[in-house]
Order: C-alpha cells, then sequence, then structure tokens
C-alpha cells in the first residue's frame, strides 16, 4: 500500500470518527433538552465537535431551524455565505438559510383584521402612500414647466382655483356614493358603506402622519443647515474685517505716497544711502583726486537738494476720494431687521453721530460732553476727541475727517488717522473756527467747503484748507431782501427751536430749513436765495438731497420729497410724532421719531415698516443714519443699535 493511500484512508478514516463524534453529541443534545433554549449552541460537546469537524478543507453544512442570524453573526463564520461555503451544500440548501425568517419574528407580524386605528399594517402603508407619489410626480412635472406654474401657485386667484380644484378632487370610495347612502335603507349595506369609508380615513391618517414626519425630517435639516450657515456667515464677516484691517493699511500708504510727490519729499531710506555711500567709497578708492573733489561736493550737494525740502507737510492737505480694492458682501447675507450689535456707547441721550463704511469707523457724541471714535466690527472705542466745551450738536464723517459742530459756538476740523499715533504730536485736530458768536445747529460740507449754521440766525463758509471764513450770510437780512413777510417775528418768536435745523450743500448749492418751515435753496456764489419750497407747518429739522429730489423732516411729523426740476411735492407722509432725523436712498428712507423704532418707508414699493424695539427696550431713538444696507440709531439712553435692513 502506498504511503498516498494510507494517508487518504487515514484522513477518511479521522474524519468519520469527527462526525460519528459530532452525531452523538447532537443526539444526546436532542433528547436531554428541556426548555426552550437552544441546546446545540450551550453544549459545550457540541461545539467542540463541531470545531474539529468542520474545518477548512472539509466542511459540511449544519442546518437548524431554530438558527437564526444573530447566531450566525456570533459563530466563528463572518457572514452567513460562510457558514455553508462548502462543495457538499446545494444552492437550494443555502437559498433556505440565507432566507430563513425565525418563528418569533413571524409572529409579531400583526392581523389586520385586529388592526386599530393606532396601528397599521404593512400593506396599508403602501397602499395609503400611493397616491403620495402620484401626487410628487405631479409636483415634478409642474415644476418642469418653469414661472407659469409658480405665478399661478402664489397668486391670489390661482390660490382659490386651486383650493377649488382639490375639493373637486375629493371623492367617496368606490362603490360609494351620496345618493346611494341617502337611498339605501339596508344596515348591512350601510355598515359596508361605513367600514368602505373607514379604511379610507386610516389611509388618511397613513399619509398625514407620513407628511408629519416628512416635515419634521425637514426642520431637521433647516436646522442643521441654519447652523452650517452661521458658521460659514461669521467665516465671511471674519474675512472683510480682515480686508477693512489690510485696506486701511493700504490707504495709508497710497496717502504718503501722495503726500511726497505733492511736496517733493522723496528721499532715500537709510539702508538706500548706506549702499550709495558705498558704491562712492568704491570709486573714490580707484582715483584718489576725485576723492577730495567728491567729499567736497557731497556734503554741498546733500544741503541743496534737502535744504529745499519741507520737514513738515502742512497740518490739512485735500485728500482723493477714497475708494475700495474690495467690495463687502455681508450685509446681504443678513436677514431684513436683524439687529448685528448694540453698543453702550455715551452715558447720557445720543445728540448724533455719523460713519464712513460699514464696519469701519463711526463718530458719536452725546450730552454728556464727550465725542468718541469707535470701531464698529469689535464694538470698541478707539479714542476720543477732546476740545470743545459743551455737547455736539452735529457730526460729519468723510474718510478720516470729521466736522464737529457744539454749542459752544465752534466748529472743529478733526483727523481721526492721527489720533493715538505717536509719530503725529500735534494729534488728531487741525483747524478750529470759532467765527459764530452762538452755538453751531448744522453743518454740511463737500469738497473741503464746509458750511455751517447757527442761532446766531448767520449761515458761514469757511474753507477747510486754510480754516479761513470765505462769507457770512445773514439769513434775516436774505429774507427781507427776497420780500418774505413777518418771517423774522416768526422765526424769533420760538427760541427753544433751532433757527436753522438742517442744511446740506454741493459745491456751490446749499438747501437749508428753518423754524418757520419753509426750505431755501441757495446759491453761495451770490449769496441768494434761489428757490424756497414751502408746505410744512412746523420747523424743519433734517433734510437730504440728491440730484433729483430734495427729502424733508419736520415737527409737524411729516415727510416730505419734493422735486428739484420743478419744485413741487414729488410725495409726502406722516407720522404719528416730531420727526427728528432721517437719510435716505434710491431705495428707503430711514427716519426717527421720538419713538422707540426707526420708521423705513421703501420708495419703490411704498411700504412702511419698522425697525427696532424688539427686545422691550423702549429708549427714544433720537438720531439715525443708514449707508449699504446697514442701519444705525442712537437713543436717548446713550445706547448705539446696529442693524440690517
Amino acid at each position: 500500500m502506498s504511503s498516498s493511500t494510507q494517508s487518504n484512508g487515514t484522513d477518511i478514516y479521522s474524519t468519520t470518527t469527527r462526525l460519528s463524534k459530532a452525531v452523538s453529541a447532537t443526539a444526546s443534545a436532542l433528547i436531554s433538552q428541556q426548555d426552550g433554549s437552544d441546546p446545540l449552541l450551550s453544549n459545550s460537546s457540541y461545539k467542540k465537535a463541531m470545531r474539529d469537524a468542520l474545518t477548512a478543507k472539509n466542511s459540511l453544512a449544519v442546518i437548524h431551524k431554530h438558527t437564526s442570524p444573530a447566531d450566525l453573526s456570533g459563530s466563528r463564520f463572518a457572514t452567513s455565505s460562510e457558514y455553508f461555503k462548502n462543495k457538499f451544500t446545494s444552492s437550494k440548501a443555502a437559498y433556505k438559510v440565507l432566507t430563513h425568517i425565525p418563528d418569533d419574528l413571524l409572529n409579531d407580524i400583526p392581523d389586520e383584521s385586529a388592526s386599530s386605528s393606532a396601528s397599521f399594517t404593512l400593506f396599508q402603508g403602501f397602499t395609503a402612500a400611493m397616491p403620495a407619489v402620484d401626487e410628487e410626480v405631479e409636483l415634478r412635472k409642474n415644476l418642469d414647466n418653469g414661472n407659469d406654474f409658480l405665478h399661478k401657485l402664489t397668486s391670489s386667484k390661482g390660490e382659490d382655483q386651486n383650493q377649488e380644484e382639490e375639493e373637486q378632487s375629493f371623492k367617496l370610495p368606490k362603490g360609494v356614493t351620496k345618493e346611494k347612502i341617502h337611498d339605501s335603507y339596508s344596515t348591512p349595506r350601510l355598515n359596508s358603506y361605513r367600514d368602505e369609508i373607514n379604511k379610507n380615513l386610516d389611509l388618511l391618517e397613513i399619509r398625514k402622519t407620513l407628511a408629519a414626519s416628512e416635515i419634521m425630517e425637514i426642520d431637521d435639516k433647516i436646522s442643521k443647515l441654519q447652523k452650517l450657515r452661521q458658521l460659514v456667515f461669521k467665516r465671511v464677516a471674519k474675512l472683510e474685517q480682515n480686508e477693512l484691517f489690510l485696506e486701511s493699511h493700504l490707504e495709508e500708504i497710497n496717502d504718503r505716497i501722495q503726500m511726497i510727490k505733492d511736496y517733493n519729499m522723496e528721499r532715500p531710506d537709510d539702508n538706500e544711502t548706506e549702499k550709495q555711500a558705498g558704491d562712492k567709497d568704491d570709486e573714490i578708492e580707484d582715483s584718489s583726486a576725485c576723492e577730495t573733489q567728491e567729499t567736497d561736493e557731497s556734503p554741498l550737494m546733500t544741503k541743496s537738494v534737502y535744504g529745499k525740502l519741507q520737514e513738515k507737510p502742512p497740518m490739512f492737505k485735500k485728500k482723493n476720494p477714497r475708494t475700495r480694492k474690495t467690495t463687502p458682501t455681508l450685509q446681504q447675507y443678513y436677514a431684513p431687521g436683524t439687529e448685528i450689535k448694540t453698543i453702550q456707547a455715551h452715558e447720557e441721550s445720543i445728540n448724533c453721530f455719523d460713519f464712513d463704511i460699514p464696519f469701519g469707523t463711526m463718530v458719536s457724541a452725546s450730552l454728556d460732553n464727550t465725542v468718541r471714535v469707535w470701531d464698529m466690527s469689535r464694538g470698541k472705542c478707539i479714542g476720543m476727541l477732546e476740545g470743545h466745551n459743551a455737547p455736539v450738536k452735529c457730526i460729519q464723517m468723510e474718510d478720516s475727517l470729521v466736522v464737529t459742530g457744539s454749542l459752544d459756538a465752534s466748529l472743529k476740523l478733526w483727523d481721526i488717522s492721527k489720533m493715538n499715533n505717536d509719530d503725529f504730536e500735534e494729534g488728531p485736530l487741525i483747524y478750529s473756527f470759532e467765527s459764530h458768536i452762538e452755538e453751531v445747529t448744522a453743518l454740511s460740507y463737500h469738497n473741503y467747503t464746509l458750511v455751517s449754521g447757527s442761532q446766531d440766525r448767520t449761515i458761514r463758509q469757511w474753507d477747510m484748507q486754510t480754516g479761513h471764513c470765505l462769507q457770512t450770510i445773514d439769513v434775516l437780512w436774505a429774507f427781507q431782501q427776497n420780500l418774505t413777510t413777518s418771517v423774522e417775528h416768526s422765526l424769533i418768536s420760538d427760541r427753544n427751536t433751532p433757527f436753522i435745523g438742517a442744511l446740506q450743500t454741493y459745491d456751490a448749492a446749499l438747501a437749508t430749513g428753518t423754524s418757520d418751515g419753509v426750505v431755501r435753496l441757495w446759491d453761495l456764489r451770490s449769496g441768494e436765495v434761489v428757490r424756497s419750497l414751502v408746505g410744512h407747518t412746523g420747523p424743519v429739522t433734517c433734510l437730504q438731497f440728491d440730484e433729483r429730489h430734495l427729502a424733508t423732516g419736520s415737527s409737524d411729523r411729516s415727510i416730505r420729497i419734493w422735486d428739484l426740476r420743478t419744485g413741487g411735492i414729488h410725495d409726502a407722509f406722516a407720522y404719528e410724532s416730531p420727526i427728528s432725523s432721517l437719510q435716505f436712498d434710491a431705495r428707503r428712507i430711514v427716519s426717527s421719531n421720538n419713538e422707540s423704532t426707526v420708521k423705513i418707508y421703501d420708495r419703490i414699493e411704498e411700504r412702511h415698516s419698522s425697525c427696532g424695539g424688539d427686545d422691550g427696550d423702549d429708549a427714544i431713538i433720537n438720531y439715525v443714519r443708514y449707508r449699504e444696507g446697514y442701519l444705525v440709531e442712537g437713543r436717548s439712553n446713550g445706547k448705539i443699535g446696529i442693524w440690517a435692513i
């Protein structure tokens, strides 16, 4: 007998022995079974026999009717298919094992006849979902048709039509009609009708539950998207603040380059001077004769060049209009009416403020006799403008230049870029204009020509480059020259109302609003009134104009929009309280009227709305400013709020 034959015989003998042991262990386990547990999996002899019998080379599939997928997953096989991977198992037996469902799972299937309104079968759920699938398909088809379907769906006429169509689509179950119900006197037939309707009600309840679960799922997705949007929004805000930081330094570099060019102050830096000196030393080593000549002439050349240069530039130089390299986009991602930030800016009521760009720099003034400079992005005070002896009533800001008008009868011009900077020993104050003899109530400047109005009933025009007063206009005399009767009495009668409530200048054009309720347009070149706009019945407190329209607010509670081309009224509306300030652009007019909310008028849609007052703060809003989709309001409690509209 060969060795191979002996080996095969030994393998067959050992395999048969192991199999007999496994069969004996299985029989003894089955005979000794007493409870409902699976005896094979708990019998140690059976486990050992099976491990010996089922090797990698020769394995047998053992099918047990109590074997469940959980038993297979907990065994030494990773999957159920590996449990019977051998050449002895047929495909039919493998299919039975893979598709086997335990009896305990089959016992959990609810009986349709015993189902109540609170429990439904899988078949009922499938039947109820089919109409929803059909509706979804129909909706997709309608959406593919374009804007006609959306317009029909959103219009009021379309809503009524859709409701009528839906009511017509409501039907009774098949075989049941309203006439059959009314005409039938058979109890069994009516019971059958009732059962059919109850089935339909069950299906509708299932559909309603499915729709509610979809709503919950959508709400959950919306919540997660909102959180993700907030994270991205903060990232955009941080990027824009970084842009402002870099652009402020870019503006500083551009201003310094322009100053050097304007005043011929070009000179090499220290490292460039040392390099030039080294080059000259190399040339001196080549020629001793030239050494003496160049040594003598070098100081003379230095004196001749730098002696002509000004060591300090003038205190004030007209700057080019500021342009941004990047465009702010954050405002379009705020929801309208969102409060961005609230700053406790002062201890007492806010009088006025102005800011250059959103999230840029703001200057505010209060009855606490302080003028403060703010970093709007951080909500932090970065300095104070000290010099006035009384509260400031009016402010205008453009780039880094700020003009303030105070109750101490003076105006001051500031350059806030020199604030808190050791390189500028003179500080941010450039000029102080002190020709008025009573408090300054209004100011405006354009192209560095400043115009101010005072309680001394004069309008003064100033040259901001030199600080000189160019002309003084006696308002009462000008009125009398234009044959305005009884004006003096009406203006002097109320000393508590500012004589000149508001003014604005643009080149040689000037608009003023006075306490007699008349808005006058002036020509600064002649100092005469060009046109008078009559309509307000109370003192004019604020105004603003552009190339076409002039908007005015008055203590008579009205805002009027004038057409500058014709002098007539373009639009007018009124509120419940006197108007204290306003500002407008091509889209909106924002105003404050001594209430706790800012009034907003949409010029395109001709619609009124309010902003603020949602947090229960009933402090009165004294002043409001609006720029690039951002609204800033100052209150009587010293707070300044920033809003997106």
